[in-house]
């Protein structure tokens, strides 16, 4: 590896313990509150009280990286180690939703100054790459993590939680020894990035955060309830984030060559047929294979979008076109799992399969149509030079 990409060595290390340390949570506090006699919707609004913490906490990053440089993400991740381990001794309602919401601020802390950091070290040409190492990483993680977690969630679910909080606190040790810091830029934070140009980045960080809430908490429900044994579904889960981890290298590979935006939309179409087909098993191995498609191609959303952004965002609107993704990114992730909890509790099960595939389609259908309507309206006329209009 050349010298000035092995900041890649320690970022991958850091995200992949993050990474397994929430894909141990995030399926566990589901099951831990389902076990405890909590229905469907109020395990939703707690994993939505998750990515609402990550929400809140991204609007004050910008300011933060800027004036404390590597400090946020070393209290970030010291923030999930505790957080994460704490969970099943909240007492209640009110401590888990407590733990999760501190929870969800820690993640914005640990996430926010490492993408920020990609986008602004990554040479033009190797940015889609560079951020699909890094997706490899949390992918990988939150697979073995959702694989630990539901291996241990009957006989010592306690123990997993250490175990995750561990993980965390592992990545917190590599933070204080590596010290990154975020390149300067000028005016950091103080720019804003372009919302309407920048539909489809932002509009798949959404989806795939729409996607992620509902998948995280309330697949292994899903799946449980298809009469699946809990080895089973806990293969199927670590299938879905299997198919995230194998994609990514090679969809970053053609979105460097073939333009970001072209492989982020045929990435939507994919994820979209793949949740339709959910509907349809076909028995286990069907399934296997739907999970993995879906896995694949949502997982290429956040890394794609934030590649797709860092490509039309100047360098001193960086760190807050990352923090605005990641805010958006979580109100989809709010959104999926208490709209998705609420609609499996009205109308079966199977709701959840029509809001994950109409959330992908609202996105996709929007980006197709602000493009015609851009097309069909004239351009506006240059504005004259000020001495041509004198």
């Amino acid at each position: 590896m050349p010298r000035s990409n092995r900041w890649l060595v320690p970022l991958c290390l850091v995200s992949h313990l993050w990474a397994f340390s929430f894909g141990v949570n995030a399926p566990l506090a589901s099951l831990w509150m389902q076990a405890a006699g909590c229905g469907d919707s109020l395990i939703g609004l707690n994993t939505g009280t998750y990515y609402l913490g990550i929400a809140l906490a991204a609007g004050v990053l910008p300011w933060l990286l800027s004036r404390f440089g590597p400090a946020p993400l070393l209290a970030g991740m010291l923030g999930s180690a505790v957080t994460a381990a704490a969970f099943p001794w909240g007492g209640g309602p009110a401590g888990w939703f407590g733990l999760r919401l501190a929870n969800g601020v820690a993640a914005a802390l640990s996430l926010i100054p490492l993408e920020t950091y990609v986008n602004r070290s990554s040479a033009p040409d190797r940015r889609a790459w560079n951020f699909g190492l890094y997706a490899v990483c949390i992918a990988s993680g939150v697979a073995l993590g959702n694989l630990v977690a539901l291996q241990m969630a009957a006989s010592r679910p306690r123990l997993a939680f250490l175990a995750g909080g561990a993980a965390a606190l592992a990545a917190s040790g590599v933070v204080a020894w590596w010290r990154p810091a975020v390149p300067p830029g000028g005016g950091e934070g103080r720019a804003a990035p372009r919302l309407a140009g920048n539909f489809l980045a932002f509009g798949s960080g959404w989806s795939q955060g729409f996607l992620e809430g509902c998948m995280v908490a309330l697949l292994p429900i899903y799946l449980l309830s298809g009469g699946l044994s809990e080895g089973v579904a806990s293969w199927l889960m670590g299938g879905l984030v299997l198919g995230a981890t194998l994609a990514q290298a090679p969809v970053a590979w053609l979105a460097d060559r073939l333009g970001r935006a072209a492989v982020l939309a045929a990435c939507n179409l994919v994820a979209l047929l793949g949740v339709c087909c959910l509907l349809w098993t076909g028995g286990v191995v069907w399934l296997a294979c739907w999970l993995f498609a879906v896995g694949a191609c949502s997982g290429a959303f956040y890394p794609l979008g934030l590649a797709l952004l860092g490509e039309r965002t100047p360098p001193e609107a960086m760190s807050r076109a990352g923090s605005w993704f990641l805010a958006i990114n979580c109100l989809g992730s709010v959104a999926g799992p208490v709209v998705a909890g609420a609609a499996m509790e009205r109308f079966g099960r199977a709701a959840l399969v029509v809001t994950c595939g109409g959330a992908v389609g609202l996105v996709l259908t929007s980006w197709l149509l602000l493009g015609v309507c851009r097309r069909a309206l004239p351009a506006a006329p240059a504005r004259p030079a000020l001495k041509d209009a004198a």
